[in-house]
């Protein structure tokens, strides 16, 4: 292997690759929805776990608490996502959808759904599957945090 070569197949590169690029296809998809996969995402898992925490939000998404909690106040902002103090511990924050979210993430669906099924269809059935189940294993398989145990 040369050392130009050397690189080509690291995991981590080609995987933040295909991540950039399903992610500029859903957003060009949902442009008209006015929201991005991201925020899609987010709705979808405050309207599963709603009432949620920013600490809950992320754990499912893999992804960092600020981060999440960052996409939550722009939410919040967008009144898609309202906040309240939870009961049993007045500094975290509960996060549920508005009426407005829960339109604007109706309304957003079928937008996904063609979306969904176009990228099925360039990419082929059966290599998305396995790409999901792949990426379902790195998930559960690697550590989140450097030096931790897996």
């Amino acid at each position: 292997m040369t050392a130009e070569d050397e690189f080509a197949g690291c995991l981590a590169g080609n995987l933040r690759a295909a991540s950039r690029t399903i992610t500029r296809f859903y957003d060009d998809a949902l442009r008209k929805s006015g929201l991005r996969i991201t925020q899609l995402a987010v709705l979808a898992q405050v309207r599963r776990s709603e009432p949620v925490t920013a600490s809950e939000l992320a754990s499912p998404m893999s992804a960092e608490r600020s981060a999440t909690a960052r996409d939550l106040r722009l939410l919040e902002g967008g009144r898609l996502v309202w906040a309240t103090p939870r009961t049993t511990d007045r500094r975290a924050r509960e996060y549920r959808l508005t009426d407005l979210g829960r339109s604007r993430l109706l309304e957003a669906t079928p937008i996904w759904r063609l979306a969904q099924a176009q990228a099925r269809d360039c990419i082929g059935a059966e290599a998305v599957d396995a790409l999901v189940a792949l990426t379902i294993s790195v998930v559960e398989h690697l550590p989140t945090r450097p030096g931790a145990a897996s």
